[in-house]
């Protein structure tokens, strides 16, 4: 179950933190949230006093075949390209939309109100409530459905503060040194 990861420091949340600058680190693993915790851990503790960094993974599997067919074809078309510079290659074929395995959907619910609403919402949809996973994120939620659907009704509704992500990445975690 191979996916992407990413760990990121943004402006947006550090944009009072002093010598900050933006970092970011994305890679691919087949290893639990759980598993990447101390590789998290020491991405926090690079970054300055009271930066906050974020840990993202795709909440779909990517294809390991497909992606390693794309960079074969960029390797033969690029001969020049650097090896130093494959896994960053690697990961950005894999994570592109056409090599997903799985076809989760996610919204980005930006309020800290009226989640189970739209929870029911869905549901009103024709999701199963135990097919509706909820996860509270640095400041809201974000909710993931196994498949897509006709999402305008729900979007008139909520568009003011829910977006939709057909192939997102999900926080699992965040840290400030």
């Amino acid at each position: 179950m191979m996916k992407g990861v990413i760990f990121t420091s943004r402006n947006k949340d550090n944009e009072n933190i002093t010598n900050f600058k933006q970092r970011s680190m994305s890679f691919l693993t087949n290893k639990s949230v759980e598993e990447l915790s101390l590789k998290f851990a020491a991405f926090v503790n690079e970054g300055v006093l009271n930066e906050l960094s974020r840990f993202y993974i795709n909440i779909n599997e990517r294809n390991n075949e497909k992606a390693i067919k794309d960079l074969q074809h960029y390797l033969l078309d690029h001969p020049d390209f650097l090896a130093t510079k494959i896994e960053a290659k690697v990961t950005s074929f894999a994570m592109r939309p056409e090599n997903a395995i799985t076809h989760k959907w996610l919204f980005d619910y930006d309020s800290k109100t009226g989640i189970e609403n739209f929870v029911q919402d869905l549901v009103s949809e024709g999701f199963n409530k135990k097919d509706i996973e909820v996860y509270k994120t640095v400041n809201n939620y974000s909710i993931v459905i196994p498949h897509g659907f006709d999402t305008r009704n729900i979007l008139a509704k909520y568009g003011d503060y829910v977006e939709l992500k057909r192939d997102g990445l999900l926080c699992v975690h965040w840290a400030k040194k």
